[in-house]
């Protein structure tokens, strides 16, 4: 990265130009008085105290008294690491003043779904999906505009993602990765569609691609809503992927233990292509009484069909059957499963 690139994203987490760029010079130069700063950067020498007095302040720079005082700079990693958790910590009260205000105003929550207008902004919105998320990715759409997601795509070994797309062959730069499925669509035109879902968290979902003079009129769909993720989880296997072809399983011996997933289909296309018995831990809640719960033995059975979808897990002393969230024909609707072996 060049200094000047450095600079501009230093003056972007609060810092002036010149106490950017007196913290620069002096991870160059190590402890330093404040004339070698000011002869190493131009900055002028009667402002040189006070942006450094100011870097101080900020947590970038510690003050070694003495004669002559000198000036060291703090660890980069110390640094960034509080600004990460301050801009953390700004977002999350952003966040809750926002739906604070929408409420006060329109008496009610956040919408769940909003409309996304552009096909960049679409793109942009995928590609957030895919980088946030935590433990299974699911992928619908031609292959066309899965090229638009290959570079965050290709990054992420992390999860588990699945992806139906209109393959005429395994592309190379996911032929080897250990985490993906990857299925051959059918040829009816309502599996051209395309739906990006990351856990339980955000969705996104459009018709067919645009033409490029369509492309600033375009509008897609964003959804964070959990009850609408889980019915849009069910159809991305009952309508798209049971009604594909696998053409590239999961290498599951070579993922890194232990493997969180969100969704139990996408827990029992896990199992099928695994095999059982499988070690997890599954935490939930009691049908019975609402109460969370945990609980931990071998999945020895699963049951998978358009309507239903669970698993049997054997512990020391009783088999309990676990579906996903919504349940209601089984003991524990279940929240996270994890795959332990």
């Amino acid at each position: 990265m060049l200094e000047e690139e450095i600079l501009q994203k230093l003056q972007k987490f609060g810092l002036t130009k010149y106490e950017s760029l007196a913290y620069l010079t002096l991870l160059k130069l190590g402890p330093s008085k404040a004339t070698d700063v000011t002869k190493e950067s131009g900055i002028p020498h009667t402002r040189i105290y006070d942006v450094l007095s100011s870097l101080a302040r900020k947590g970038f720079v510690d003050i070694v008294h003495g004669t002559p005082r000198l000036y060291a700079p703090v660890n980069p990693e110390i640094v960034l690491e509080k600004i990460r958790e301050d801009l953390i910590s700004d977002i999350e009260r952003l966040k809750k003043a926002f739906q604070e205000l929408y409420r006060e105003v329109h008496g009610e929550e956040l919408p769940e779904i909003w409309a996304v207008h552009g096909f960049e902004n679409t793109i942009d919105r995928a590609q957030h999906i895919i980088r946030s998320a935590k433990h299974d990715i699911l992928i619908n759409t031609p292959y066309e505009f899965l090229e638009y997601l290959r570079g965050v795509l290709e990054k992420r070994n992390d999860v588990l993602i699945i992806v139906i797309s209109n393959f005429s062959e395994i592309p190379l730069w996911l032929r080897n990765k250990n985490n993906v499925i990857l299925a051959r669509s059918g040829q009816a035109p309502w599996l051209l569609g395309t739906w990006v879902i990351g856990d339980i968290n955000y969705a996104l979902f459009f018709g067919t691609l645009p033409e490029d003079k369509g492309k600033e009129r375009f509008y897609s769909f964003w959804v964070k809503s959990t009850r609408l993720i889980q019915n849009y989880v069910h159809w991305f296997y009952t309508m798209y992927f049971d009604n594909s072809e696998i053409v590239k399983p999961l290498n599951y011996e070579r993922m890194e233990k232990p493997l969180i997933l969100s969704h139990i289909r996408t827990v029992i296309t896990v199992l099928k292509q695994a095999g059982l018995p499988r070690n997890i831990e599954v935490i939930g809640r009691s049908l019975a009484d609402k109460k969370q719960v945990t609980i931990k033995g071998k999945v020895i059975d699963y049951e998978y069909t358009p309507l239903t979808a669970n698993i049997t897990v054997k512990t020391d002393n009783k088999k309990i059957k676990v579906g996903g969230l919504g349940s209601y024909l089984e003991d524990i609707e279940g929240e996270s499963f994890i795959l332990l072996d």
